[in-house]
């Protein structure tokens, strides 16, 4: 049986090449499925989770232009259905696909990070002929720690957002640096709000939970979210 992480992959790569060039220019992936794209450390990459679904980010200025898009979706292979109470989800055959707009006037919801996320997205070399857009780790750690705040139902233990944050923290080394080089209101979020949910009483064991086990994970991840933490307020 194929882990999570291939599994995860081989769903975007079917997105990426039902989009074609022009539309996977104009989007960027984000969200759990992308996770372990963004883990460099091969342990930790093969204990994601999985996520049944694909989302991507789109920028639209209007509803007008909305419809637009899910009609060029709809010339690629993508469709509504019935079954969905989803607003921003497609199908592309039985792959629950979620296109989110930038712009909560939209559809009336969305992340305050999605807009400068789509802008900073970079290029990532998924196969020997495909490259999509993808978000960078400090962005994925701010879209995902926004999302916590709206859904997370202050939680640790019961939320996948959270999940995903702690298995990148624990999967890539220069993730410190990086939100340390990001630009100043980012990295101002991302070190505010790690420093919040380490006040929380089940935290620890969030943390815990995900390195199943193994002290030494457990003080390394840690350690980074003190790194992470001491970065408010840095020049």
């Amino acid at each position: 049986m194929s882990s999570a992480y291939e599994q995860l992959a081989g769903m975007i790569e079917k997105v990426a090449r039902a989009l074609g060039d022009e539309l996977l220019g104009e989007v960027a992936f984000v969200g759990g499925c992308t996770t372990g794209l963004l883990i460099t450390d091969e342990f930790t990459k093969e204990e994601i989770r999985f996520t049944d679904d694909v989302d991507l980010i789109i920028n639209v200025v209007g509803y007008a232009q909305w419809e637009v898009f899910k009609a060029r979706l709809r010339d690629k292979g993508f469709s509504e259905s019935m079954e969905d109470d989803v607003i921003c989800r497609m199908r592309l055959g039985e792959l629950k696909v979620d296109f989110m707009p930038d712009n909560e006037k939209i559809l009336g919801f969305s992340n305050r990070w999605y807009a400068a996320a789509l802008k900073a997205a970079q290029n990532y070399r998924l196969t020997d002929v495909l490259t999509i857009r993808l978000l960078t780790p400090p962005f994925f750690i701010a879209t995902k720690l926004e999302a916590y705040l709206g859904r997370g139902n202050d939680d640790p233990l019961g939320s996948h957002d959270l999940e995903d944050i702690l298995n990148l923290v624990d999967g890539r080394e220069e993730l410190v640096a990086e939100i340390a080089d990001t630009d100043g209101d980012v990295r101002d979020y991302i070190a505010g709000q790690i420093g919040a949910l380490m006040e929380h009483g089940d935290f620890e064991y969030a943390v815990q939970g995900i390195v199943r086990g193994s002290r030494s994970r457990e003080d390394l991840i840690f350690k980074r979210l003190e790194a992470v933490k001491a970065l408010k307020g840095s020049a």
